[in-house]
């Protein structure tokens, strides 16, 4: 090895690491905030709710775009701004008054940061420092959305409870800005910005695991970025379904209103320990047949959830579906990135980022549609349920890595 003697692959890790857990815990945060700002300026739900629809469509709107200035200048200065005016946008909304305040500050300026600095970006970071070792540190990293929930989200709403909503938004805001100089001056773009290969090899070893570096362009071209991505966005439709109505659903199950916070907590701490050990099997069984079982397993928490009657039966929903949800993201990003490589790698995660979040969006509307049509969540979870079987073929008909060719893109410092 040339350059530092010390690999620094695992400080890009960490980094990715606390970055997704504040920025996933302030998106995320924004439900503690709805009761006090309904009981402050009598806003319905209804407006607070259509706050963060914006957010989810503006974020994933963006994300092929930042995805190719991530593959042009880098992830740390894109990752780093992306931040800033993530802590920012909280720190403005501080000064909320107005309805429009809240659009704005949450729905563009909060979701415009980000799609700087959430899964897509920090994955690229990871891929580009990692290619033998990938699906271990993807998993680490990616880690970060489930502390990020566990941790934060109390946080916001004890900050809530104890100094009111302006001091909470100022604290969380603070909180994402103390991120900024971590990124600025412990991240470089790649291994070779510092003399460094991927996986600290020597430069003259040859591992026999070069990837490919393709194009978006080249990428829509192939069967295999299709399958890939059909299968990402069966996640993204029952993922935001989830998230969004399963307190509902308990409630409908008699129930507490604070019961679905529980399960998503649940849900939550379940997805770190299998991310962990995802990333500690796929090494040995590989990311797709690991994939394939938690599209399957996931398809039938799914329908056992359309089906269930009892409160118990959530718990037991909680679990599972925590344990086959999140570990999907660090895995397709893994094999995605083995399939195409690491030179285009924005651009294509964000394309497929874009689909997913377009579906997360059906997700949550055909899942209030549904409850209001027909006075039950069950036919919605159902349908996530058929989704994900299809998510399972389309897993299984992904073919994988083709023979490398040189990589296309120029890495800078």
């Amino acid at each position: 090895m040339t350059g530092s003697d010390t690999f620094i692959g695992g400080r890009m890790v960490t980094i990715a690491f606390v970055v997704l857990m504040a920025a996933f815990g302030l998106n995320l945060s924004i439900g503690q905030f709805f009761a006090p700002l309904h009981e402050t300026y009598g806003w319905p739900l209804s407006t607070l709710s259509v706050a963060v629809s914006l957010n989810m469509i503006v974020w994933g709107a963006l994300q092929p775009f930042v995805g190719r200035l991530v593959d042009v200048i880098g992830p740390r200065p894109v990752i780093a701004t992306s931040a800033g005016l993530m802590g920012a946008a909280f720190l403005l909304s501080a000064t909320i008054e107005h309805r429009w305040e809240l659009f704005l500050y949450y729905g563009v300026l909060t979701a415009v940061g980000f799609a700087g600095c959430g899964s897509m970006a920090n994955a690229v970071l990871v891929s580009r420092w990692y290619v033998r070792d990938r699906a271990r540190m993807l998993a680490r990293s990616s880690m970060g959305l489930n502390v990020g929930q566990l941790l934060l989200l109390p946080l916001a709403g004890w900050l809530i409870y104890l100094a009111g909503t302006a001091s909470a938004f100022a604290a969380l805001g603070a909180i994402m800005l103390l991120v900024v100089p971590l990124v600025v001056l412990g991240v470089r773009n790649s291994p070779s910005s510092v003399g460094q290969q991927p996986d600290g090899a020597d430069r003259s070893a040859t591992t026999g695991h070069a990837a490919t570096s393709s194009t978006l362009r080249e990428a829509v071209g192939s069967s295999d970025f299709w399958c890939a991505t059909l299968g990402f966005v069966t996640c993204g439709y029952s993922l935001y379904m989830v998230a969004t109505h399963l307190p509902g659903f308990a409630v409908d199950l008699g129930g507490s209103e604070a019961l679905g916070g529980n399960l998503l907590g649940i849900a939550a701490g379940a997805s770190a320990v299998s991310m962990w050990l995802m990333g500690q099997l796929a090494p040995r069984y590989g990311k797709k047949p690991l994939l394939i079982a938690l599209y399957a397993v996931r398809a039938g928490v799914l329908a056992w959830l359309a089906m269930a009657t009892e409160l118990w039966q959530l718990y037991v929903f909680a679990i599972v579906y925590g344990a086959v949800s999140m570990p999907i993201i660090p895995l397709k990003t893994g094999l995605i990135g083995d399939r195409f490589g690491a030179g285009g790698l924005g651009a294509i995660l964000g394309t497929a980022w874009f689909a997913h979040q377009v579906l997360a969006a059906v997700g949550v509307y055909v899942g209030g549609a549904v409850r209001d049509a027909t006075g039950t969540y069950a036919p919605a979870f159902a349908s996530a349920a058929v989704l994900l079987v299809l998510g399972t073929a389309a897993t299984v008909a992904f073919r994988g890595i083709t023979p490398p060719r040189p990589a296309a893109a120029v890495d800078r410092a």
